[in-house]
């Protein structure tokens, strides 16, 4: 578990109602009419999660998708909400951590892939706080969840599987428009907004068409920021979150065998203040929840994404090419600079020594405890104020062309292609802290130079923690399909790729006791390898209605580098690199459809062996991580859907997810300390179940729904790492997630072309105790964070 960076729980608009139709991404055909009154009836869906359009339920695979209708009757408005309906899929407020079936690392690479179509946006965790921006996407087409490794489609960063937002594309013949607004109302907070516009169709039939949406959206807040001394209010429902997304294409068709479609997305999201309340001085059973950080901790992230994409279509192969870059920068808050540095100096001056950890030449232990369950406690300085500043930004060119087959009855189909990646990224995390002399005088007794051995940097920094790096990959890779009898059908897959990581760690500053004499501390290195991932697959239609599958595959992520830690504060033995690491999937399935199709089932089961994990390791002595490779993990479990129509107006759907993700033996450091213990679990709840169900009837002739969606996750039953006694960086003030329920409601009627709704989500206003954290093992202030309070909404769209 991370310190020295709070957890941000961010409400990350990452798919819209946009529910305009022009033709899905990747020419796969559009799905079926909803049902009147926005019923998820039992029908296809056609997905490209093989980069080849075909019906959901002929995949061999375990894919979730939702189709743009599915998005709005269920009130998906971002990842979060994808998640929850998806089994053996978990989603991290606070760092956007995406977990398929337990495998997740908030250390290295990515594990999960994320795409804009074919663009892969995905962050490495270079520093600290590296959170994915998840993509808010008004005018979405679907959104496809791939469960399992998919290095052989769609590379390294998708070892535990991929997430894949597909935009509506423009059309060459039919002109479509919308237009959405949304006001909501939470209890305790502030109303929420929304409005969005799309618009797209032919410029000249045929020939040119276009596609352009525009939409802006802010979550109200609903925590509060104090004066943790007075607990007045200074800044209220500070956590709101303010988001823009533009998008525009264009596709000419010079020959009708020749598209050549350039894009572009823009993305502007602010986040004012972070979600965490401050347990002691909240209440949550009234929607009361405050937070005393002295610090603001807000959140500025944005990204833009020019793409061109051309296909070319003859009647042997279709050849595709798609070019992207992908610029993003963000300068978070993430963490309190205030309470980690208290925390910090609280650890030295309960050892009754100086930073330098010479005894200290006044009583300073007679000053513990700097940090008290409701705040700062530090007589001499009242108003003690610091603050973090993180920047991440990410600047990736990726190029790739594949190969197809066409379209045709052969009992061969097949993909292949090449691709190239360069991906350059910074983390610069620091520390400003200017009342740093003032505090060391009155804590210590001392100057700066006798106490640090260094005075503040400029601007008053007193830390610098900067990681430049660059990733190249290039990759062969390809896919075939062979059908051996009209039932029997064998896939297999390979990608082989050549990757490099090379990196550049700068250490300074008072604060960082790296260096000596205030000579700053650098560290520098790279990483190659040749990685394989190779995936087999055998499928056999029992019936058209009825399919059974097996596979094997593996997924890979390159290794890294991990910044140096303090040796004065933290000890010594810490690596700064660590390995590459690797899973092996196995998967049986079936997808079946019974009683004349109204009802359909798939289900899969997994064991998963991942080996040599990219782990960070929180250090309570000094609240810092650090990354290694550490352990062995297997995963297994199983996920099933279900969608049922049990009348023509009622419609079921549910999903059972189970995880069992344990540590199959310990780990221990250069130091011979324990880091994972066998039969230690991941963060990852073990079950999760959602249902709901839908009834179609008329209200003045006019189609209308009522939905009920409830979802459930359960409570870990074994510790993590941080949480067991025995390994050696034991906190027994961390807790596992209790068990979560929440309900929500949703009605809607389409009159001509409105289509209008009303919800109430967080029905019960459930407000469970989540990601509960303290900035080190000695410290009682807590944080946490829970589900936003019961929120009234209603929305409008006019679809033409």
């Amino acid at each position: 578990m991370a310190r020295r960076h709070a957890r941000l729980s961010l409400y990350l608009a990452a798919s819209t109602l946009a529910l305009a139709g022009a033709a899905a991404a990747e020419t796969a055909p559009a799905p079926a009419p909803a049902a009147a009154g926005g019923a998820t009836n039992v029908g296809e869906i056609v997905v490209t999660a093989t980069r080849r359009a075909e019906s959901l339920s002929k995949i061999p695979e375990s894919v979730s998708a939702f189709s743009e209708r599915k998005l709005e009757v269920q009130g998906i408005k971002n990842f979060e909400g994808v998640a929850r309906y998806t089994p053996g899929v978990t989603y991290s407020q606070d760092d956007h951590d995406i977990a398929i079936r337990g495998i997740s690392s908030t250390a290295g690479s990515s594990t999960t892939g994320i795409y804009i179509d074919d663009t892969p946006v995905q962050i490495r965790n270079l520093g600290l706080n590296a959170n994915n921006t998840l993509p808010a996407v008004f005018d979405l087409s679907r959104v496809e969840v791939l469960r399992g490794p998919q290095g052989t489609l769609f590379g390294a960063g998708s070892e535990g599987g991929a997430v894949r937002y597909i935009t509506t594309q423009p059309s060459l013949t039919k002109f479509s428009a919308m237009a959405h607004s949304e006001i909501a109302f939470t209890d305790n907070g502030s109303p929420s907004y929304e409005f969005g516009f799309a618009a797209g169709g032919p410029i000249v039939e045929d020939k040119l068409g276009f596609r352009i949406s525009a939409w802006g959206r802010e979550d109200g807040g609903w925590v509060n920021r104090v004066n943790y001394q007075t607990l007045n209010v200074t800044d209220p429902n500070a956590n709101y979150v303010n988001t823009w997304n533009l998008r525009g294409a264009i596709t000419w068709s010079p020959t009708p065998n020749l598209t050549i479609t350039p894009g572009i997305d823009y993305q502007n999201r602010y986040q004012n203040n972070h979600d965490e309340y401050w347990v002691s001085i909240s209440n949550p059973g009234q929607s009361n929840y405050n937070s005393g950080t002295p610090d603001k901790m807000s959140d500025p992230d944005r990204f833009y994404l020019p793409t061109l994409r051309i296909e070319y279509d003859t009647s042997k192969v279709k050849i595709i090419s798609n070019t992207s870059y992908y610029n993003r920068l963000e300068n978070v808050n993430g963490y309190s600079g205030t309470l980690y540095n208290l925390s910090y100096f609280q650890q030295i001056i309960g050892g009754g020594i100086d930073p330098q950890g010479n005894p200290c030449t006044n009583n300073c232990a007679s000053q513990y405890p700097l940090l008290t369950p409701t705040g700062p406690n530090v007589p001499g300085m009242p108003n003690y104020l610091a603050y973090n500043v993180i920047t991440n930004s990410q600047s990736n060119w990726t190029q790739e062309v594949r190969l197809q087959s066409p379209d045709s009855p052969s009992p061969l189909s097949w993909t292949a292609g090449i691709f190239y990646e360069h991906s350059d990224q910074t983390s610069n995390e620091q520390i400003i802290d200017p009342e740093l002399p003032a505090l060391t005088q009155l804590l210590w007794n001392e100057s700066m130079l006798d106490a640090w051995g260094q005075e503040l940097l400029p601007g008053g920094v007193d830390y610098i923690n900067k990681t430049d790096s660059t990733d190249t990959q290039l990759a062969l890779f390809a896919n075939a399909n062979y059908n051996v009898t009209s039932q029997l059908k064998l896939t297999g897959g390979l990608r082989y790729a050549w990757t490099k990581f090379s990196y550049t760690n700068l250490n300074d500053g008072p604060q960082d006791l790296l260096d000596s004499g205030g000579i700053p501390a650098t560290v520098s290195g790279s990483k190659s390898e040749q990685p394989f991932t190779p995936m087999g697959t055998v499928s056999y239609q029992i019936t058209s209605d009825d399919m059974v599958y097996g596979s094997i595959a593996k997924g890979y992520r390159i290794g890294g580098a991990t910044p140096p830690l303090p040796v004065a504060a933290c000890g010594s033995g810490f690596p700064t690199q660590y390995n590459s690491d690797h899973v092996w999937s196995y998967e049986v399935g079936s997808k079946d459809r019974f009683f004349d199709r109204a009802l359909q089932v798939s289900g899969s089961a997994f064991y998963i062996q991942w080996t040599g994990i990219q782990q960070a390791f929180y250090v309570p002595s000094c609240g810092i991580q650090f990354t290694t490779n550490a352990g062995e993990v297997v995963s297994k479990g199983f996920d099933m859907q279900s969608s049922l129509q049990l009348t023509h107006a009622l419609h079921v759907e549910t999903t059972v997810g189970y995880t069992n993700a344990r540590f199959t033996g310990n780990a221990y450091d250069a130091n011979g300390d324990l880091l994972d213990a066998e039969g230690d679990t991941l963060d990852i709840p073990p079950w999760t179940v959602t249902a709901a169900a839908q009834y179609d009837f008329h209200v003045f002739g006019a189609p209308a729904f009522a939905r009920i969606d409830y979802s459930f996750s359960s409570m870990r039953t074994a510790p993590i790492p941080n949480e067991d006694y025995r390994t050696a960086f034991y906190d027994s003030g961390l807790k596992p997630d209790p068990d979560t329920n929440l309900v929500n409601l949703r009605f809607g009627a389409t009159v001509k072309n409105w289509d209008l709704q009303c919800y109430v989500n967080n029905v019960f206003n459930s407000h469970p105790q989540l990601d509960l954290q303290h900035q080190d093992q000695f410290t009682t202030l807590y944080e946490a964070t829970t589900f936003r309070p019961i929120t009234v909404g209603l929305s409008a769209s006019y679809k033409y």
